[in-house]
């Protein structure tokens, strides 16, 4: 991968941490085009600089909707069977972002600036479209000393924005004008063809797609009468103007009004975002409070109930959301009693509920996590080792592999233990820690051959694919 090192040292620049020694090393695309395969590289190495600098939201609840949302809107894409990561970056200003090798990322401003779904939906598909069209790859291609500055320019607001959204304004306005001048043309054009694209994307997924219009048009408004730049990150990253949102408008057909614009699931995920970015707790919950009772949602119920949970009063959540059940059986409602249980020692009415959930949600993750996490409490290990198998037969996640080393831990398993941590990690895209678990499970002292042989080929299997990305 010496190709690319050139690029590559440009965006390190901009790291604030050290990320894994074994990243691989990616050279200039001057040469020729970038291949699949280099991208690849590259999107793992640009998601691993993010996680390592970047708070994210580690909500299952909210990264299930957010990613079952994506993907369903990938379906209907011309790449259908392409893999996307989706994320949620927890920063305050509005942006969205499309990384190398479909790594979609979206801050939690934009989230909670969106009215309902199909504006959320609107900004995904449009950056589902970047990536499905190749967008950065090809502009990497054609221009890539300034895109690479363009690209780090980018990296460097984002980290900066976690701390100081002025500041990272700063940063994307005022570091590179001629290298952003060089590629407006482009930009330009990419972005009329996202718009084109992803409004059929939502059309096609039965989405109405006059949300992604609607949002652009709100964007570009409030920035222009509130002088609120320094949060719009998105009018920098994604050039607009009143041209563009007349454009997406005169896009809508007139069946489109037909289809859904908002979901329960998108209020109540914006409804746990307000509650894990709210500044004051009190003052969120004094808010909800004091609404008038015309006023008061299932979503802003659930926010207040919630936000008791994080706040300790556990007792007043249970209040809320045995209403809530009895007006409307969303799985998030019980998910959220059986935690409010959970927080006050309630462990057998967290249980009951999380067991009934288990059975009708077998395969749902959030309630996979939750019930193994409370059987764990009950020392109820062998059940959770089955619950968390079998949710492994469906979806292969780091969380599930975690819980399970901690139970294997805790029944001194020690062996499977480290072989499940060894494919956490691997997951997560840390192959060499992932070797290095193996090679602390080879020395246990009591392995019988069959374990030990099991072993060794995991670890040839982890140091093949170390030797293959380090020899690109």
């Amino acid at each position: 991968m010496k190709k690319l090192s050139g690029w590559y040292l440009v965006f390190l620049l901009f790291c604030i941490t050290p990320v894994n020694a074994e990243l691989p090393s990616l050279g200039d695309p001057t040469q020729k085009e970038i291949s699949p395969h280099e991208e690849h590289l590259m999107g793992k190495h640009f998601f691993k600089t993010l996680k390592a600098n970047v708070p994210f939201v580690d909500d299952l609840l909210v990264n299930e909707y957010l990613d079952a949302l994506g993907q369903k809107l990938v379906s209907h894409s011309d790449q259908p069977d392409k893999q996307f990561k989706f994320f949620i970056l927890n920063i305050p200003s509005i942006n969205a972002f499309a990384g190398p090798d479909a790594y979609i990322g979206i801050h939690t401003g934009l989230i909670l600036k969106a009215n309902n779904e199909s504006q959320l939906a609107g900004v995904l598909a449009h950056e589902i479209t970047h990536v499905t069209q190749r967008h950065l790859a090809r502009a990497m291609t054609e221009s890539s000393v300034s895109l690479a500055a363009m690209f780090a320019t980018i990296i460097a607001g984002i980290l900066l924005s976690t701390q100081n959204p002025q500041a990272g304004a700063a940063v994307l306005y005022g570091s590179s004008a001629a290298v952003m001048q060089s590629q407006i043309n482009f930009t330009r054009h990419n972005e009329h063809e996202a718009d084109r694209i992803g409004i059929q994307i939502l059309r096609e997924a039965h989405i109405n797609p006059q949300g992604m219009s609607e949002f652009f048009g709100t964007l570009l408004k409030e920035a222009s009468s509130n002088n609120i730049l320094s949060q719009m990150e998105y009018l920098r990253t994604h050039p607009l103007n009143s041209t563009r949102v007349a454009e997406a408008q005169n896009r809508l057909q007139s069946d489109d009004k037909q289809l859904p614009d908002d979901s329960l699931d998108f209020q109540l995920t914006k409804a746990r975002i307000l509650v894990k970015t709210a500044s004051s707790l009190n003052q969120l919950i004094t808010y909800i409070e004091k609404l008038d009772t015309k006023k008061q949602t299932l979503a802003s119920q659930y926010t207040l109930a919630i936000a008791y949970i994080e706040q300790g009063d556990s007792q007043k959540a249970i209040k809320i959301l045995n209403r809530l059940i009895k007006r409307h059986d969303h799985l998030w409602f019980q998910l959220a009693l059986a935690k409010a249980y959970e927080t006050s020692q309630q462990n057998q009415q967290a249980y009951n509920v999380l067991r009934q959930l288990s059975q009708l949600y077998p395969n749902y993750l959030p309630v996979t996590v939750h019930y193994a996490l409370i059987l764990n409490q009950l020392k109820q290990y062998e059940e959770t080792k089955k619950i968390l198998k079998q949710q492994l037969q469906k979806k292969r996640h780091p969380k599930i592999f975690q819980i399970l080393a901690q139970t294997y831990y805790t029944n001194g398993q020690i062996t499977a233990a480290l072989e499940a941590t060894s494919k956490q990690y691997e997951l997560e895209g840390y192959l060499q820690l992932a070797a290095q678990q193996i090679d602390y499970a080879l020395k246990q002292e009591v392995l019988d051959n069959n374990t030990r042989q099991r072993l060794l080929s995991r670890k040839n299997e982890l140091l093949g694919k170390i030797t293959k990305e380090q020899a690109q």
